[in-house]
């Protein structure tokens, strides 16, 4: 499986700098990290998970779950040995970035188990410490083209403010840049519509 260190070394090849004398390590991951966080924004992983509620409430932190982008669905009550059917699909809203609210009549209580399904962030393995690389093995190069564009618009702005041999360095770095990040966007348009998924009432 791909990790960082390759990534970042195909990265370098696009951008013709294999010595690093016009980025940094920390500046290609940073660009890197850019790139996988708009690919995962368009092609999210889709996850699911339980939570136990500590306390009685209608409020659950989502606090405890990595990389999370968006909540889908929502199933409560849920017994994992014994799973209801059809299954509870409860209504819900997102109160800031990591508290689930359940819109439901009973209020939950301490120790039910909530079911959630989700949208994760992508990984890649050796940054931000992440044990596996998630991106699929045929998008990688979509990665590289992103993490290279947005490599070159930093360096355009850079350019802007420092002394050039050429005054069309800032223009054409920016001008690059643009054409990897809109091939970026044509690459990673979603591949089908998001399910519109069913709420059974009482």
């Amino acid at each position: 499986m791909t990790n960082l260190a390759t990534l970042r070394d195909r990265t370098e090849s696009l951008l013709k700098d294999a010595g690093n004398s016009l980025w940094t390590t920390s500046e290609l991951d940073d660009a890197i990290r850019r790139a996988l966080h708009r690919y995962s924004e368009m092609q999210p992983r889709e996850l699911v998970t339980t939570l136990t509620l500590a306390a009685a409430g209608r409020e659950v932190s989502l606090s405890g779950v990595n990389g999370l982008l968006r909540p889908l669905r929502v199933w409560w009550p849920y017994t994992a040995s014994e799973p209801e059917y059809p299954p509870a699909w409860v209504h819900w809203d997102l109160h800031g970035p990591a508290t689930l609210f359940l819109d439901v009549a009973d209020e939950p209580q301490a120790n039910d188990v909530v079911r959630l399904f989700y949208t994760a962030l992508h990984t890649i393995e050796g940054l931000d410490s992440a044990a596996a690389t998630t991106v699929p093995a045929d998008d990688e190069e979509t990665i590289i083209l992103g993490a290279a564009g947005y490599a070159a618009l930093a360096r355009a702005a850079y350019a802007t403010e420092a002394v050039t041999l050429s005054g069309e360095t800032p223009a054409r770095w920016h001008a690059w840049a643009e054409a990897r990040l809109a091939h970026l966007e044509a690459l990673i348009r979603p591949r089908y519509e998001p399910a519109r998924w069913v709420v059974w009432e009482d």
